[in-house]
């Protein structure tokens, strides 16, 4: 239409805006004006090729003539009021009140029939539209032709944006259209955002076009509705466009727990060829698809790695398969050590990760504690965990008297927490940092539900006398025996010919998806935040003391409540241990690594942020430097709990276990 000439007097046109939106003239419908007695017609659109049609019916006041002026009108009329009916498309309204204006008109003397007629009309009540009557008539008209009419969005899932829709609006009456500035408004329009705009404060000729376009992305898990208007010259005044989408809380983030079950040993030949991974080496290892593992919709898996018989001091990296290398350590060792650590690894191509050897030949075991769901649009509401950080708390200190000493041989202790009545029966995972302290054998510990035989699969390696921490996220299994009605509870093994003192704290818990609330996972990966040898972030510890770390942008927003890192201790001249939390909070009675003389030493750590998504770290004593690496963060999904607003969550109060009964020691059979 850009190119075609507008339309010429005489017109012939029929426009309507507002509850509907058309503009018919012999460019694109069939025009027709049929009287219906001496004074009454029927004026009608009938679209050409298609089954679009509108028809407007009109009539005197009883015992009146058809004449020029404003009227009041009802639909069939009165003796006061002008009848008038508009409909079309098998849309009409029943009882529908407005007022006609006709604007000039002249009959054939002998028939008495409509000749020409130029009027405009409204129409309210359960509809409202305005529009323009043209019947062979002189009188010039604007109108403006929109392509959708409105935009929906069908469903979107909370924390992301539905691609930008366009509505294209082409000037099509004989004179021009004057557009103002467009506006957004209604019932959410924060749950919309104009992405491109061309029409406001423009003056477009017949046939020429602007357009607007539009984005979603949903405030809350319901339906949300706005419009975008635009003031015009035409009769209605205004071009409206109406938005509707339905937000979701989906499943992206959410938590299976799924172990632990060994997926790699590559001293068996399991998950990998039989042999160690060589220097400079990098294995691909096949996770979706595997176990209980789906291919698909898997964003990250959780992994207990343990490297054992490094013929030299190195590191592995673990990173999802199809990304460059990322400069960050998943677990450090020194030559003949055997070890673990907590890796949370986005998967990548085909399900598979990535791990690379820096240095010397190792033999690399694989457990896996469970992965986060990634986006699916077809998947329903709360379809597993989420993480609610806690307060962190000592559960368990087999140094403490009342406990009776280490775990002997071979010996378990089943560890119960409560979180109160709204929790208690949802919960399915602890993360919890376990530490095993000056055993007396070399051994190592498995946790697990607690409920039957532990799994082939170790959570921690340590030696005689050594001090050895690692983040576990530990499913769990309802405890009948652990007092009251019975709690949520978890079991801490010691398979070693010695004993060994055990140290639990707690720093957060998964749910099974039913609690309205907590927070979504979002890989990341691995990225390097803090490197004090290098002033990255922080710069060396030469003593007792604190340092806030502000975490960078590209790695926390607005909604951040908690990061997923690896922490690594780097030459401290004597023993000390590391503390994380977040800013603005007390300092808690925990550590989250324990570190002695010159060594190089990891641990997994869940670290919450305060304002400004800040974190302290602190360093009990001696000069150490420290390493962190971030895998992703936990985040908070505005208008996933109506009561919660965006960016209060990071400002609650934790949640703090209450006394659920004493931890009960076992013997394994």
């Amino acid at each position: 239409m850009a190119n075609a000439a507008g339309p010429t007097a005489p017109y012939d046109a029929f426009t309507i805006n507002g509850y509907w939106s058309y503009g018919a003239d012999p460019s694109n419908s069939t025009i027709s004006l049929t009287m219906r007695g001496d004074e009454g017609f029927q004026f009608g659109a009938q679209q050409i090729g298609g089954d679009h049609y509108y028809y407007a019916l009109v009539s005197a006041p009883t015992g009146q003539t058809l004449s020029t002026g404003t009227f009041p009108t009802t639909r069939f009329g009165d003796a006061t009021h002008y009848g008038l009916d508009v409909f079309g498309d098998h849309v009409g309204c029943n009882t529908s009140t407005g007022s006609l204006t006709i604007h000039s008109l002249t009959r054939d003397p002998a028939s008495k029939a409509v000749t020409s007629i130029a009027a405009s009309f409204r129409m309210q009540d359960c509809v409202e539209a305005r529009g323009e009557i043209r019947w062979h008539s002189d009188m010039a008209y604007v109108d403006g032709a929109q392509t959708p009419n409105s935009l929906g969005f069908a469903t979107v899932d909370l924390g992301h944006t539905a691609p930008a829709q366009t509505v294209t609006i082409t000037s099509s009456g004989s004179s021009a259209l004057q557009l103002g500035a467009a506006s957004l408004g209604g019932a959410v329009p924060a749950a919309f955002a104009i992405t491109g705009n061309t029409c406001s404060n423009v003056t477009l000729q017949y046939g020429q076009t602007c357009t607007i376009s539009v984005k979603g992305q949903p405030t809350a898990a319901a339906v949300q509705t706005a419009t975008i208007t635009i003031p015009d010259n035409s009769t209605f005044g205004k071009r409206t466009i109406d938005l509707r989408m339905t937000g979701r809380l989906g499943a992206e983030g959410t938590y299976v727990a799924e172990g632990p079950h060994r997926v790699l040993d590559t001293r068996e030949g399991q998950g990998a060829p039989k042999a160690p991974i060589g220097s400079g080496k990098t294995l691909h290892l096949q996770l979706g698809g595997v176990g209980y593992i789906p291919l698909n919709n898997v964003s990250a898996v959780v992994l207990n790695m343990t490297v054992t018989e490094p013929t030299s001091a190195g590191y592995l990296t673990v990173y999802p398969t199809g990304v460059a290398r990322p400069t960050a350590s998943s677990l450090n060792f020194p030559a003949g050590w055997t070890g673990a650590n907590s890796v949370t690894v986005p998967v990548g191509a085909n399900g598979q990760i990535d791990i690379y050897n820096a240095a010397g030949n190792v033999h690399v075991i694989a457990d896996v504690l469970g992965y986060y769901l990634g986006y699916d649009d077809t998947q329903t509401r709360y379809p597993a965990g989420q993480y609610w950080p806690t307060e962190p708390e000592r559960l368990l200190d087999s140094r403490d008297p009342e406990f009776g000493g280490p775990l002997g041989p071979y010996e378990y202790v089943r560890i119960p927490v409560s979180y109160g009545a709204k929790f208690n029966p949802y919960i399915r995972a602890l993360a919890v940092n376990i530490t095993a302290v000056t055993p007396t054998q070399g051994g190592y510990v498995t946790a697990w539900p607690g409920t039957y035989n532990p799994p082939l699969a170790s959570t921690l390696n340590f030696t005689k006398g050594s001090v050895v921490p690692n983040l576990a996220v530990v499913p769990t299994s309802w405890c009948s025996e652990c007092g009251g009605n019975g709690y949520p509870s978890i079991g801490v093994a010691n398979f070693s010919s010695g004993s060994t003192h055990i140290v639990v704290d707690i720093f957060g818990f998964y749910d099974d998806g039913q609690v309205p609330g907590g927070l979504r996972f979002h890989p990341l990966t691995p990225k390097r935040i803090v490197d004090t040898r290098d002033g990255l972030g922080a710069t060396t510890f030469t003593g007792t003391g604190t340092k806030t770390v502000t975490t960078p942008a590209s790695v926390a927003g607005d909604n951040t409540y908690a990061l997923v890192t690896n922490v690594t201790g780097v030459d401290p001249a004597n023993s000390t241990y590391l503390s994380l939390w977040a800013a603005g909070d007390a300092q808690p009675l925990v550590s989250n690594l324990n570190l002695t003389p010159h060594e190089v030493r990891p641990n997994a750590a869940f670290v919450n942020v305060g304002p400004g998504n800040k974190f302290n770290v602190f360093n009990a004593a001696w000069k150490v430097d420290v390493v962190i690496d971030v895998a992703g963060t936990f985040e908070f999904l505005p208008g996933s709990v109506p009561s919660v607003q965006s960016g209060s969550v990071a400002h609650q109060g934790l949640l703090q276990s209450s006394s659920a009964g004493a931890p009960q020691r076992q013997t394994l059979r």
